[in-house]
């Protein structure tokens, strides 16, 4: 999945189990490394300011009617690519029209070319970033 020395982070936003058992396969399938899972926003900005984080997949809504935006919002500002994985029919916010969207359910081919194209976006390695 990457060419670098490292696995690269994946960071998985997602609230039900099965679900994220199977982004998690696809990461690791594709030589990367699970960051996660989180199924809250708090754990989710938890994460990603703790750790070297490369790429995100995002389940734009969450329990209790959450949606994922915040989340969102701080890759952006830390340039780490990601992409909403969603069943959800309703419109995404404009402010991340740029991000790639699969919908569920998807197949394993599907969400592979999903991940490798995060990946080729990504602007540099996680420890190189600078901080937002």
């Amino acid at each position: 999945m990457c060419s670098r020395a490292r696995a690269c982070s994946v960071l998985i936003v997602e609230d039900y189990a099965l679900i994220a058992l199977e982004i998690e396969d696809a990461v690791r399938r594709n030589g990367g490394q699970v960051l996660g899972p989180a199924a809250q926003i708090p754990d989710a900005l938890a994460l990603i300011e703790a750790n070297a984080c490369d790429a995100a997949l995002l389940d734009i809504r969450l329990a209790h009617g959450e949606t994922v935006y915040a989340v969102a919002e701080r890759l952006d500002a830390k340039a780490i690519p990601f992409a909403f994985i969603t069943a959800w029919d309703g419109d995404i916010d404009e402010r991340f029209a740029h991000a790639p969207v699969l919908r569920k359910p998807f197949g394993e081919a599907d969400l592979d070319h999903c991940l490798r194209v995060l990946i080729g976006s990504m602007p540099h390695p996680a420890g190189q970033r600078q901080a937002a």
